[in-house]
């Protein structure tokens, strides 16, 4: 038996071994930092980051080198294509307008006054008809709403929300979330999401509206940028003293998308109201989903 020589110092690894040793602590630091990286994080990085579209200026000059082409070929004399396409034309921007704003002069609906709050009279919504025998009184009215967003013990978040409604032609509404994420390495990380929007009840019944909104929305932090934003909303009063509110809106800042979705049942006791319900964001790539419970005041 060959008696192995004594070491002082242990063998070195080889250099393919050391090699390897390096790799794979260098991929357990990275993998360690991505999950201490929070879904907050992700989307306020890709918000700020953006989605650049190359632009095809080959493309944009031949277009307008023929727009300009065309504009100076163009005859004052319009043949007979041209008059049934110009027909065509305004006939889709008449049905377009009257779809989006309706026509006052047929629908009765659209002349709806703002309730002093959602069935103050036993079973009006957010509108009372012109037949309802109420006094003809405008309304200016605030509704004012706070809800708790619950997605897990690391997602949490709040949602402010102020509707003002000067009359019933249109109302303006600003909102506010707070969302606050605990993340894996004992950190806490925060966004903030601002949406200004121009709203219009297209359908103003008693039991039911329906309408749309354009505005945009607003990412502070260390995102601090906007964009554009559209979206819809409807509340049917089913039985008193109860709704059904739904929701949907899509945005994007810098070309990323920033969209948002709610469902809730509401309901009402005199100029106050209790909320549970549901929310879904889209901010970059995450996904967050929220369930809620919270209350609102009728001014």
């Amino acid at each position: 038996m060959v008696q192995q020589p004594f070491r002082l110092f242990p063998k070195l690894p080889s250099m393919k071994t050391l090699f390897k040793i390096i790799f794979l602590c260098t991929i357990t630091l990275t993998s360690t930092h991505s999950f201490s990286q929070g879904k907050l994080d992700q989307s306020k990085t890709e918000v700020k980051k953006g989605n650049k579209k190359e632009s095809h200026q080959s493309n944009s000059t031949s277009t307008s080198t023929s727009a300009s082409t065309a504009a100076s070929n163009y005859n004052d004399d319009k043949s007979l294509g041209e008059i049934i396409a110009e027909g065509i034309f305004k006939g889709f921007l008449y049905l377009t307008y009257y779809s989006i704003a309706g026509d006052y002069k047929t629908e009765k609906h659209l002349h709806s006054r703002v309730t002093k709050y959602p069935y103050y009279n036993r079973h009006s919504g957010n509108y009372e008809s012109t037949d309802s025998g109420a006094p003809k009184k405008k309304h200016f009215r605030a509704d004012l709403d706070y809800q708790f967003l619950y997605s897990g013990n690391s997602l949490t978040g709040n949602h402010f929300k102020c509707n003002i409604r000067p009359f019933q032609y249109f109302y303006l509404q600003a909102q506010y979330h707070q969302l606050t994420e605990r993340n894996s390495n004992g950190t806490h990380s925060n966004l903030s999401l601002y949406n200004f929007n121009f709203c219009y009840d297209r359908l103003r019944f008693e039991k039911f509206n329906l309408g749309w909104k354009l505005g945009m929305c607003y990412i502070a932090n260390e995102v601090k940028a906007g964009g554009f934003s559209a979206g819809a909303d409807a509340e049917a009063f089913l039985i008193k003293p109860f709704s059904v509110y739904i929701a949907k809106q899509w945005g994007a800042i810098n070309n990323v998308a920033v969209n948002e979705f709610e469902l809730a049942g509401k309901f009402y006791t005199k100029r106050y109201s209790f909320h549970l319900g549901y929310e879904h964001l889209k901010i970059g790539s995450p996904l967050y989903d929220y369930v809620f419970i919270g209350a609102g005041v009728h001014l």
